[in-house]
């Protein structure tokens, strides 16, 4: 609260011994005013330029685009385990002759596909490109999960990195598991235009 005494203001909320407000001189305010509002100028000026040149959307890739068949083969693998205590435990594979995926029908603008192979066998899936990766999505009936990514970078011959994980636990019914099941293989993909 302040309280008017003269020329002198006294601040009556703040403890220990009172603080003194003079009044300015019109020059001074004047000077006050107007270091604020070059701060506030400059301040929108530095987050206008900044926003302009930060694009938090990458943009899509026009090779993933326009791809609308892949021939995948996948010769490394990665699989999730639990033992007996429980405890997880990653084991490691190399396959000469790995598994296989065809993805074909591929459009992107629809969001569609249809996958088969000998990892998968014949089933429409969910795409999205985002970006450098193209991402198949799966949920099976029986709860299952898989994701097929595919990277705008090449590893030899014209090949495209790309990843199949697999996360599924059935108990009853077909395809059951005897304990939750968490693969990722890695390769590449053969792409048609």
């Amino acid at each position: 609260m302040v309280i008017p005494a003269g020329n002198v203001y006294y601040l009556s909320a703040l403890k220990g011994p009172p603080y003194i407000w003079r009044h300015m001189s019109n020059r001074a305010s004047a000077l006050v005013a107007l270091v604020a509002v070059l701060a506030l100028g400059i301040g929108f000026s530095v987050r206008a330029q900044r926003g302009g040149r930060r694009n938090r959307l990458p943009e899509n890739s026009q090779m993933l685009e326009s791809i609308k068949r892949l021939a995948c083969s996948f010769s490394a693998a990665t699989a999730g385990v639990w033992n007996e205590q429980g405890s997880a435990q990653a084991q490691t594979k190399e396959r000469a002759n790995g598994a296989t995926v065809t993805i074909t029908s591929i459009d992107v603008q629809d969001g569609t596909a249809e996958i088969g192979g000998s990892l998968r066998g014949g089933d429409n899936v969910n795409v999205k490109l985002a970006g450098s990766t193209l991402h198949f999505l799966d949920i099976g009936l029986n709860g299952s999960l898989t994701v097929i990514t595919v990277f705008a970078k090449e590893t030899h011959d014209g090949r495209l990195q790309a990843v199949y994980s697999h996360a599924a636990y059935v108990q009853t019914g077909r395809g059951t598991t005897p304990s939750p099941e968490a693969t990722q293989y890695y390769g590449d993909c053969v792409a048609d235009r």
